[in-house]
Parts: structure tokens; sequence; C-alpha cells
């Protein structure tokens, strides 16, 4: 078996619009602490590199509707928008700055944390 590792050129433009490996790696730590407490148990990343939007999708399962989602659009060459969209409520936020957008969809995701012991 071999691996072939594909080089997309469009994603190193996503990168330097403002989107980093570290971001990614929050949003996917934060699904794994909802894995940990038995919030959620899927999550989809896509990618439109043509259009400029890449989303991440939490559920329940790959049943239920989405929970949480989590929007990267790229709106100009080096300006990104981070939107959060809560099931129910809909776009809950909209920030240029993606600690704020974070920060949402952290706070909304912790929220269903069951209370320590």
């Amino acid at each position: 078996m071999t691996f072939t590792v594909i080089e997309n050129p469009d994603f190193n433009k996503m990168e330097k619009a403002g989107f980093t490996r570290f971001q990614f790696q929050r949003l996917d730590a934060l699904y794994l602490q909802a894995i940990q407490h038995k919030i959620m148990a899927s999550r989809a990343v896509d990618c439109d590199f043509e259009s400029g939007i890449m989303s991440f999708t939490y559920a329940k399962t790959d049943h239920h509707a989405p929970m949480f989602q989590f929007i990267i659009r790229q709106v100009g060459p080096k300006q990104v928008m981070y939107e959060v969209y809560i099931e129910g409520k809909g776009r809950a936020f909209k920030s240029g700055l993606f600690d704020r957008a974070y920060e949402k969809l952290e706070e909304a995701i912790r929220a269903l944390f069951p209370a320590p012991l």
C-alpha cells in the first residue's frame, strides 16, 4: 500500500488569508472534548476551494441534524469571516476574528457539558 500526498495550491491561499493549522486544531480539540462528554459523535469538514468556504459541522450522530456549524468564508483576498450557526437559532455569531467566533462556539458547546460532580 502506498500513500500519495495531494498538493492543493488553493489551500495555501486560505492559510494566508487568515485560517491557520492551529485554528483547525482548536476546532478539532473542541470536538474531541464534546466526544469525551458524550455530547456528540459526528463531525464533518467540508472545503470548497472555488468559492472559498470551509465548514465544520458538529452533530450528535450521522443521522441527526447538525447541532453546530462553524463556517470560514473568504470574502476578500486577505479577508476572512467566521460564522457560527446553532441548531434552532440560525446564525448566532459572525466576526472577522477567529478567536471571537471560536469563543462563541466553545461557549455554546460547553453549556451542554454535564455539571462536574
